[in-house]
């Protein structure tokens, strides 16, 4: 137990250290974004002051961190694929496969177990449906078990499919980026349908959290694989370049650096924008910084925003891995500190048991501080115990469940490669 607990301080040398320090900042970003949504029907005027501030905006688009952890996950799973396939020209199906179910299975199976408990009524209701969980196409069954575990049905469901079209698709095309470009049209283009089409989304859309409108849009559009892979290819984009052109990449940012840095510095302001931009889809908004334009504008911005967010923080991470600018080392610096390591680690099952913690507990407190503490001191306090609880709460998931499988999965390798 002692040397698994040892393990969350103890970076391999091999980790890419900046992605650590992207899929921490992921993950709490989620958490604390559902901090502030969870409670904003309860304490409407507080969680206005959100948008109030431009400061606090950022907390209001928490959604944005899903889209980093499938950044980072197509390009560390799309860089395994990659490197198995150039070296031996195969991929490995019941390997790759193995490990997958012996990473992600383990400890979903306990989430689901103890979120029973925590659930209470929602759980018992939704049990019934806890198969579409299994299979990991929850996303297409509404009302599921455990709903916020959507992305993670995403990420499976997509890579069922990217090594076989690593592995029988890609080799037909001499030019890589026609399938790429085609698979990146293809989601823009399901999105565009959905959005206009189908749906006919006002942007702003002017929802209010768990209303009719809102269930429709998260059940209907929020959360459909065919219209949110973009982030998990453009990561699996980024893996296929960094396999298989390594020495452009460096030649790039060793003579182009003026250029590099331009694009570095586009990147970040895009970054900061779009994370600081609200569709009102969480939330009712009063005003919006889209409010007076004609709506086919807001409408372009909410079909291609999370692929433009996407792949400047691809470029970013392209910079942190290979750039000495000046311009780049403070957030290479930034996001390589030894705090976040710990951090990244216990992520997933932070992802896992996060809402279920806080659907069982922000009732709780409230009934209890209502009438001793301010509507702003009972977020906060919600919010701080919430985020410490959780961190305890999946540390021990991760110390007793993911990291004993963890070490099976690594015996597999040590095996297939003797």
């Amino acid at each position: 137990m002692a040397s698994y607990f040892s393990r969350l301080f103890s970076r391999p040398s091999q980790n890419y250290k900046p992605i650590d320090g992207i899929r921490a900042i992921a993950v709490l970003w989620v958490i604390i974004f559902h901090t502030w949504l969870f409670q904003y029907n309860d304490f409407t005027s507080v969680g206005e002051k959100i948008f109030e501030n431009p400061l606090l905006i950022w907390i209001s688009k928490g959604d944005l961190g899903v889209d980093l952890f499938f950044v980072i996950s197509g390009f560390l799973i799309g860089s395994i694929l990659f490197k198995e396939f150039k070296r031996s020209n195969r991929i490995n199906f019941k390997k790759f496969y193995t490990r997958r179910i012996l990473r992600l299975l383990p400890v979903y199976v306990f989430s689901m177990i103890i979120a029973l408990y925590f659930l209470e009524g929602m759980g018992a209701d939704r049990w019934t449906t806890a198969w579409s969980n299994l299979l990991y196409i929850n996303n297409y069954v509404r009302g599921s078990y455990m709903g916020w575990t959507w992305s993670l049905a995403i990420e499976e469901q997509f890579y069922i499919v990217i090594p076989f079209l690593i592995a029988f698709i890609f080799p037909f095309f001499k030019r890589k980026r026609i399938p790429f470009v085609i698979l990146s049209l293809l989601t823009i283009s399901f999105t565009y349908h959905y959005s206009v089409n189908i749906h006919d989304f006002k942007v702003p859309f002017k929802s209010s959290f768990l209303d009719e409108d809102w269930q429709n849009w998260f059940w209907e559009y929020y959360m459909l694989t065919h219209l949110r892979y973009g982030g998990l290819l453009c990561g699996v984009i980024g893996a296929y370049i960094n396999v298989y052109h390594q020495n452009q990449i460096k030649s790039f940012f060793d003579n182009k650096q003026q250029v590099s840095n331009l694009l570095f510095c586009l990147s970040l302001v895009i970054f900061i924008l779009i994370s600081s931009i609200s569709l009102g889809q969480w939330t009712n908004l009063k005003s919006s910084i889209f409010d007076g334009y004609d709506n086919n504008i807001p409408r372009i911005y909410e079909i291609i925003h999370r692929e433009i967010f996407s792949y400047a923080v691809l470029f970013m991470i392209f910079c942190c891995l290979y750039s000495e600018s000046k311009i780049v080392r403070p957030l290479n610096s930034f996001l390589s500190m030894k705090f976040f390591y710990p951090i990244s680690q216990i992520s997933y099952s932070a992802y896992l048991f996060h809402e279920m913690f806080m659907f069982w507990f922000f009732p709780k407190f409230n009934d209890y501080a209502l009438g001793s503490l301010s509507d702003t001191q009972i977020v906060l306090t919600n919010s701080l115990i919430s985020i410490f609880a959780i961190i305890i709460g999946s540390t021990l998931m991760y110390v007793c469940i993911e990291q004993p499988f963890q070490d099976i999965k690594e015996k597999l390798r040590f095996t297939d490669k003797k």
